[in-house]
């Protein structure tokens, strides 16, 4: 075989073209933002690429799957919880509660009571973001059961954002999908999340012993941003009033002029999250066009109500909860019941729910991992047992 001359001008001139396009290709990739690079962003790119394969002409129907209104609602939903965020009310209030603690199970207990409250008010995963770093942090007072204690906030977090239709992405597509009110949202989850909270704070006596905390090192003072931490509680009411009203393009429009004015908030913001769910709907909507949901898991027939909860959950536990939502959300379906199939689905593995990823990433610990799912399982079949007995 004829060996290649490295002296030809043709073939040196390809390989310092190779060299370049490497050269290039590696600076791209390093200056993509973390949320660019992230294993989940490249999955879906991935899976968008096989399904264009498949069907080429799918994209001509799923680009209709993107809806507006969900990521109108989640773009004002970042940047008001940004703003309480950076005001650092919500560190100095953790703070506080962790202060008044006495033993390893009420802090345990306190800390629980909060991310749910967090989740409830403000979002999954902002909840963690808050409760995690703050949680890690105590590792220096000996902590045995930090572990137990980040893996009981992660459920946490999933059962405070069930209670509300803003409290995590697949409650704000079912809410505004579905159109009915917020109060009647709220009202359809409240019976399952209280039995949910409870079984939490059950989980938290049993795993949590009665010993002191020894306060080895005191926690640095928090100043609060006054002015900022007002002004986005402030405009909480009147974004949630467009919102139930049919409007979110004008309350993503009523949030603007708080990230204009602190302009931090724009670049604290992960705007690949908005990326991540516009994906998810085109992979959602391209993978419709091959096989319809409703036809393929005979929901077409209107089964009962436990039907779409076994499904939701189900799914939920193979693809996570957000994109279970997405497939079987579109056309008609049983919002109660599948509201309470992809919540409880958050639960079980830890694909579940991002909010169960975002946990376990911030810990930054391998054996959490095996835990987690010592104690999650269980607590799926609990949801899931509660959720059939109420659907």
């Amino acid at each position: 075989m004829p060996q290649k001359d490295p002296s030809n001008p043709i073939i040196r001139a390809a390989t310092r073209l190779s060299r370049r396009a490497a050269s290039w290709a590696r600076h791209c990739w390093l200056n993509l933002p973390p949320s660019a690079k992230d294993p989940l962003v490249l999955g879906l790119l991935g899976l968008l690429g096989l399904l264009a394969w498949i069907h080429p002409t799918g994209g001509r129907i799923a680009h209709h799957a993107i809806h507006l209104p969900t990521l109108e609602v989640l773009m004002g939903l970042m940047i008001l919880t940004q703003g309480i965020n950076h005001s650092h009310f919500l560190d100095f209030a953790g703070q506080q509660l962790i202060q008044r603690a006495r033993s390893e199970r009420s802090l345990a207990r306190w800390l629980i009571l909060f991310t749910l409250l967090l989740a409830g008010l403000l979002t999954n995963d902002i909840a963690l973001f808050i409760v995690v770093p703050l949680t890690l942090s105590l590792r220096q007072w000996n902590i045995a059961g930090w572990r137990n204690l980040i893996i009981l906030e992660a459920l946490a977090a999933n059962v405070g954002a069930a209670l509300s239709p803003i409290g995590s992405p697949q409650n704000i597509y079912l809410w505004q999908t579905s159109h009915v009110s917020m109060a009647h949202f709220i009202h359809l989850m409240a019976l399952w999340v209280l039995l949910l909270g409870l079984r939490l704070l059950g989980l938290t006596e049993t795993l949590f012993s009665k010993n002191e905390l020894s306060h080895h090192e005191a926690l640095p003072p928090i100043v609060i941003n006054q002015r900022l931490f007002w002004s986005s509680l402030l405009l909480y009411l009147p974004f949630l009033y467009a919102v139930e009203t049919g409007h979110p393009i004008l309350a993503l429009a009523l949030t603007l002029p708080l990230a204009l004015l602190h302009r931090p908030l724009i670049s604290g913001i992960d705007w690949g999250i908005l990326g991540i769910f516009i994906l998810f709907f085109l992979d959602v909507g391209w993978l419709g066009t091959l096989f319809n949901s409703h036809q393929l898991f005979g929901l077409t027939s209107h089964p009962s109500p436990r039907v779409w909860i076994l499904w939701g959950a189900a799914l939920s536990q193979i693809m996570s909860n957000v994109p279970a939502t997405l497939y079987l959300g579109h056309g008609s379906y049983d919002m109660p019941a599948l509201s309470l199939g992809v919540n409880a689905g958050a639960y079980g593995l830890v694909i579940g729910s991002m909010a169960n990823l975002i946990a376990l990433r911030l810990a930054r610990d391998r054996q959490i991992w095996r835990d987690f799912h010592r104690i999650s399982f269980p607590f799926l079949a609990y949801a899931l047992v509660t959720a059939l007995l109420l659907g």
